[in-house]
């Protein structure tokens, strides 16, 4: 209206230049600025509904006070008698005057006010997600979790509905799994198609899927991938909502939705916090998933421990005492019969024994080790050779072998069995070239006789092995200076039940191995300085490898 009627007076002010400019063109443009910004206001195009009110009640206060002003002055010329000319244009210029004052306080009063609102209400997002995020913490099972998000979201009244959708690799649509805020009747029916593949044709749900970046929608009817529920978003009074992807270590599980029931909801401070959020949950979705995996894995391992013991139980007396019946009767035989055939039988008896005793060592050992502590390796390396016939075997360090983290039992068992196999195959064998066939440890079988030379150690000679422990950068070895192994052999020495020595039972270098493994560590053969065998034991990343099992 100002601007109309500072128009008529530029039209009748257009014969003097000068007043056409102070009195007219001036207050003109300040009134259209005026009337622009107003427009400009009432749209919400500068800033929510109650910015633009603040700002509109500062401008009409402005124009009231000047108005008022500057007709008590003129109230107060009329009553001295005095003439004002041009009353009218001038109290019209105030008001104009007057709602640019306004407008600009209004506008500086509203946006410090409308800061100070949000500086509140990201304090109580940000007090809202903290508490989320402990409850989270607390959580043992995801729809538990799930369920105290999206209560924590709604409950405070910042926001108006969440729910939480589960995605998984290869998933064609998410669909609501817990939610908050508004009645089931809504949520339950929901269905967000996923294409990972597409750039373009994905809503903001596949597109957080698809990204791993939050996606703010500040008005849900502009969003033309929404416009399937517009409807039901309408009925609900939403108008904006943002998608956060629940980023886990090695995709996303899925992602939250949240609404409100205003228009540029989330700003970027507000989306970093949400972020957040979501990567807290993903992080605690993987959390869950690997206690699940370890308790899995650990069930398993009671299980397996279970048939251990089932089996050594078996072994140890279903199988001990009818030998030992056998022995008995084998002796009397033999004080009223002298036959050589009595002789293979106590051979077959003792071979036997001695299969027992390495399959309740494997039995015992090949448990996954649970409790170990530092041992120091050159101690029981002694105390192993000190219980091992050696034969005049030699026993030397390189340097000190250090300490690992081992079963100490066990440990004993690895070095008795190297120590065993080294002064067995050694001690009545000649120092055999490395492309000798040679016998160290076992695999699944005999070698036939028409496979070729038979895999042993040498010939005859008095010489003695010596057998040397030392440290290595990720580990330690076992090495003597006998008969090497040939490589294409390395690999079939751990097998269990291979031998070629004569009574040899096969489980020797195999329960080395199953006691590495129980440790998490690997074990190695290959050729030693003096061209024997060379066990190479790497106890690096064990804990790790433990932990996986």
């Amino acid at each position: 209206m100002l601007a109309v009627v500072h128009l008529q007076s530029a039209v009748r002010l257009r014969a003097s230049p000068r007043l056409l400019v102070v009195e007219a063109m001036v207050p003109l443009v300040l009134a259209l600025i005026v009337a622009g910004i107003g427009g400009l206001l009432r749209e919400e195009r500068l800033g929510p509904a109650p910015f633009a009110d603040r700002t509109l009640g500062w401008t009409v206060v402005g124009t009231v006070a000047l108005v008022v002003a500057v007709g008590w002055l003129f109230a107060d010329a009329a009553i001295r008698g005095q003439s004002v000319p041009g009353a009218g244009r001038t109290v019209l210029n105030a008001a104009t005057l007057g709602a640019v004052v306004g407008l600009v306080v209004g506008i500086y009063d509203a946006r410090g006010q409308c800061q100070r609102r949000r500086a509140e209400q990201l304090t109580r997002i940000n007090d809202t997600l903290r508490i989320a995020t402990q409850e989270m913490v607390n959580a043992t099972e995801r729809d538990e979790l799930e369920a105290v998000v999206c209560e924590r979201l709604t409950d405070t009244g910042i926001y108006d509905g969440a729910w939480i959708g589960r995605y998984v690799p290869g998933d064609e649509f998410v669909r609501p799994s817990a939610w908050a805020g508004h009645d089931d009747k809504y949520f339950q029916p929901l269905e967000v198609a996923i294409d990972i593949d597409s750039q373009t044709e994905g809503g903001p749900g596949s597109e957080a899927i698809r990204t791993g970046e939050l996606q703010p929608i500040q008005n849900v009817f502009a969003e033309p991938s929404l416009e399937p529920w517009w409807d039901m978003l309408a009925e609900k009074g939403v108008e904006s909502m943002a998608v956060v992807p629940l980023v886990g270590s090695e995709h996303a599980h899925g992602f939250l939705t949240i609404y409100a029931n205003r228009a540029n909801v989330f700003d970027t401070r507000e989306c970093e916090a949400l972020s957040e959020l979501g990567e807290s949950i993903g992080h605690a979705i993987d959390s869950m998933t690997a206690r699940k995996q370890l308790g899995r894995r650990e069930r398993e391992l009671a299980r397996q421990n279970e048939r251990l013991d089932e089996f050594a139980s078996v072994v140890s007396h279903d199988l001990r005492n009818p030998l030992n019946v056998a022995h008995g009767n084998l002796e009397l035989a033999r004080m009223d019969v002298d036959d050589d055939r009595l002789g293979r039988v106590a051979d077959a008896l003792d071979r036997m024994d001695e299969l027992i005793d390495d399959l309740l060592t494997l039995a015992r050992y090949g448990r996954t080790v649970d409790d170990v502590q530092p041992v120091d390796v050159r101690s029981v390396a002694e105390r192993a050779w000190a219980t091992t016939e050696t034969e005049g075997a030699q026993l030397r360090f390189d340097d000190d072998p250090g300490t690992v983290e081992a079963d100490e039992s066990r440990l004993t068992q690895v070095f008795e069995n190297l120590f065993r196999n080294s002064v067995e195959h050694s001690s009545t064998s000649s120092r055999a070239e490395p492309g000798d066939s040679v016998e160290h440890g076992s695999t699944n079988r005999r070698p036939a006789a028409d496979e070729g030379v038979e895999f042993t150690r040498g010939g005859e000679t008095d010489a003695a092995v010596t057998v040397t422990v030392g440290r290595t950068a990720d580990g330690f070895y076992v090495e003597d200076d006998g008969p090497g192994i040939p490589e294409s052999e390395r690999d079939r020495v751990f097998e269990g039940g291979y031998t070629t020595a004569d009574g040899g039972t096969g489980f020797g270098l195999n329960i080395v191995r199953t006691v590495a493994e129980a440790h998490g560590w690997t074990v190695a053969v290959t050729e030693g300085a003096a061209g024997g065998a060379r066990f190479e034991f790497t106890t690096a990343g064990a804990e790790a490898t433990r932990r996986e099992r």
